[in-house]
C-alpha cells in the first residue's frame, strides 16, 4: 500500500487530460495478499478473508456473483483463458476506506497472482495498467491512477500524468534519507473513512464546474508534489515537513468533504507536541493521517497522539513493489 505526500487529486480525471497531473508517494510495508489456484470445472470460488465471504458460481457468470467481492471478480472477467475456473484467495492488512490505497492494491495483487496461475508474465507498468482498467472501465469506479502505480513499482515514486499516460519516476534517495523519514513519519488513525468515490466525485463536480477554490488547489497540489521531490532528493527533510502541512492546506480546499473533526483535533495535537505538519493520505473523510515529526519531538508527538485516544503507527518503506510467485 501507500501513503501520498502531495498531488493527490491531480490524478483523477479530467483534470490529467486538461493540465496534466503529479503525485509524489511512497509504497509502505503493509500488504494486500492474494492466491490463485486454476481449477479444473468452469467455477469461480472465491473468498475473502478479510470480510469473511465467500462466492461461488460459473466464470461466465461473474455479474451474478457477491457484489461485494466485485473487486476480486473483475480480475477474473479478464484475465481468465481457457475456460477453466478459479480459485481465489485475498487478505489485505487495511480495510477499505483507510486512506492508504487498499482497494487498489488489492486489484493488483489478484491481477499479479492471476498472472502468474495462468503462466503468463507481465510488467509492473502493464499490471498497474491492467488494474486502472478493471476498475474503471470494467467496474466503473471512481477514482485516481495512483495507487496501482504505488502497488506495483514499490519505493518513492514521483508520477507524472498526461492524459491516459503515466510516468513512473522512481527516486533513489540515500540510506541515511530514508531511514530518516522512516523514524519521523507517523501514522495516526482517524476512524472510518467516508465512502472515498463519494468525495472524488464531489471534487471532479467541483472542479468541472468551477466552483469554489478546487482548480487552484489542484495547482497547487501538483506544484507541491514537484517542490517536494526536489526537497527530498536534496535530503532537506525539515523543510519537507513543512510543505507537508502545506499539502493538507492546500487539499482541504479541493472538497468540503476531506476534513473531518477528528482530523483536525489530531492534526492540532501533533503540531502542539511539535510535528511540522501533516496531512490525510488518501481522499479524506477518516482513514489515516501522515505526520513528520523531528526526531527529538518525535516520541512526545505519538505519545500525545495516543493520549488522545488515536492509533499511532511506524512507517516503513517497501522498495520491491508486487511480487508474484508459484508453490510448484
Amino acid at each position: 500500500m501507500r501513503i501520498s505526500f502531495a498531488g493527490g487529486g491531480t490524478d483523477v480525471a479530467p483534470y490529467p487530460e486538461r493540465e496534466g497531473g503529479a503525485v509524489l508517494s511512497a509504497a509502505i510495508r503493509r500488504y494486500a495478499y492474494a492466491s490463485a489456484r486454476i481449477r479444473e470445472d468452469d467455477q469461480l470460488v472465491i473468498r475473502s478473508l478479510d470480510l469473511g465471504l465467500v462466492a461461488a458460481g460459473r466464470i461466465g457468470e461473474l455479474s451474478e456473483l457477491d457484489q461485494r467481492l466485485h473487486l476480486l471478480s473483475g480480475p477474473v472477467g479478464r484475465l481468465a483463458s481457457d475456460g477453466r475456473g478459479v480459485e481465489l484467495r485475498v487478505q489485505s492488512q487495511a480495510p477499505p476506506g483507510s486512506g492508504l490505497g487498499a482497494s487498489s492494491t488489492i486489484v493488483v495483487a489478484v491481477v499479479g497472482a492471476l498472472l502468474a496461475a495462468y503462466g503468463r508474465s507481465a510488467s509492473a507498468h502493464q499490471i498497474a495498467q491492467a488494474a486502472i482498467e478493471i476498475e474503471r472501465q470494467d467496474l466503473g469506479l471512481t477514482g485516481g491512477t495512483q495507487d496501482h502505480f504505488a502497488a506495483a513499482f514499490g519505493g518513492v515514486n514521483f508520477l507524472e500524468f498526461s492524459g491516459d499516460e503515466v510516468t513512473v519516476n522512481q527516486l533513489k534517495l540515500p540510506t541515511a534519507t530514508i531511514a530518516t523519514l522512516e523514524h519521523n513519519l507517523l501514522l495516526c488513525h482517524l476512524g472510518a473513512s467516508r465512502e472515498s468515490a463519494t468525495i472524488i466525485d464531489d471534487q471532479s463536480e467541483r472542479y468541472q464546474s468551477h466552483a469554489g477554490t478546487t482548480a487552484a488547489a489542484l495547482d497547487r497540489q501538483k506544484e507541491l508534489a514537484q517542490e517536494m521531490k526536489k526537497i527530498l532528493l536534496a535530503g532537506q527533510l525539515d523543510e519537507f515537513g513543512c510543505l507537508l502541512n502545506e499539502s493538507w492546506i492546500s487539499k482541504q480546499q479541493l472538497s468540503p468533504l476531506i476534513s473531518t473533526e477528528a482530523a483536525v483535533q489530531a492534526h492540532r495535537t501533533a503540531l502542539d507536541a511539535g510535528a511540522l505538519g501533516g496531512k490525510i493520505t488518501g481522499a479524506g473523510g477518516g482513514g489515516y493521517m501522515l505526520f513528520y515529526a523531528p526526531f527529538d519531538c518525535r516520541f512526545e508527538v505519538a505519545q500525545a497522539l495516543r493520549d488522545d485516544s488515536f492509533d499511532v503507527l511506524d512507517v516503513s518503506f517497501d522498495e520491491i513493489g508486487m511480487e508474484s510467485w508459484t508453490d510448484e
